[in-house]
């Protein structure tokens, strides 16, 4: 697993004044939130395109 994988998330949570492991922290809670909805859904992971910005 990289550890960059969630650059863009972080560096703005970074940006926004957390300290890498507050987003870190922030990211991985998102993360389990989509996990626990998952399970008690009983649903898989479907990605969504990334919404562009103009």
């Amino acid at each position: 697993m990289c550890a960059h994988a969630p650059h863009s998330g972080g560096s703005r949570l970074i940006a926004q004044g957390k300290h890498h492991t507050q987003a870190v922290l922030c990211l991985a809670g998102r993360r389990a939130d989509v996990l626990f909805a998952m399970l008690r859904d009983g649903t898989f992971y479907a990605s969504r395109p990334a919404a562009t910005v103009s």
